[in-house]
């Protein structure tokens, strides 16, 4: 029996979907540049090459467009998107006004609790490893935050702007020294809102915007 319980603690190996295989594999080739934009992506092609149905790689193509990393084109396939420097300016432009709303409405509700809950995100974001889990856990911070003000129209046009805010996270998480940014960033937000300071909130977002934007226009 004792050896029974020993054999039933062994953890289970993850089965992960073929999909979420496929899109991680492909978002990986375009976060490190193995496909640069422009490339042309066809279903059927990309299938074959991966060893794998049509299917996963049409659930993946539809989370790589809805990160803002491709563009599909109806009866041609998808594209791996070129970062235009004027959507970029704008998209961060209204990012950097709405999350400035974020924190004002955070803070005429959050707790202590809140509070202590935003420093375990940001102190996920240190410890995530690999661009999907560093992504993740700083996606995990914003929506947290977003969700603190109880604005869903608030949260709406944030949700709209997931294309542009989507492809800052994976290119970011593919940097080990803007992933380290990202933490003290993440950090100086939560740390003015800790000590009710709005202006300085303000100020924290507007540099860890600032930074996203030029490390992405970078990217280009």
């Amino acid at each position: 029996m004792e050896h029974q319980q020993e054999y039933q603690q062994i953890p289970s190996v993850p089965r992960i979907p073929l999909s979420e295989q496929v899109y991680k594999i492909l978002m990986e080739s375009i976060v490190n540049g193995t496909l640069e934009p422009g490339t042309e992506l066809r279903e059927q092609h990309v299938a074959k090459q991966m060893g794998v149905s049509a299917t996963p790689v049409r659930e993946a193509f539809k989370r790589l467009s809805s990160a803002g990393l491709i563009e599909i084109i109806p009866y041609r396939g998808a594209v791996v998107k070129t970062l235009d420097q004027e959507e970029i300016k704008e998209a961060y432009a209204c990012r950097e006004a709405l999350e400035h709303l974020v924190v004002k409405e955070a803070l005429e509700r959050m707790t202590q609790a809140d509070v202590q809950a935003l420093y375990q995100r940001v102190e996920a974001v240190r410890q995530a490893r690999g661009v999907e889990d560093i992504s993740t856990a700083s996606q995990a911070f914003d929506e947290y935050l977003y969700q603190l003000t109880g604005n869903r129209t608030l949260c709406n046009l944030l949700a709209m702007l997931k294309g542009v805010i989507g492809r800052d996270r994976k290119y970011s998480a593919g940097s080990p020294e803007r992933q380290k940014a990202i933490y003290r960033e993440h950090r100086a937000i939560v740390e003015a809102l800790e000590r009710r300071d709005l202006e300085g909130a303000r100020r924290a977002v507007s540099q860890h915007i600032h930074n996203g934007q030029k490390y992405i226009e970078e990217k280009r």
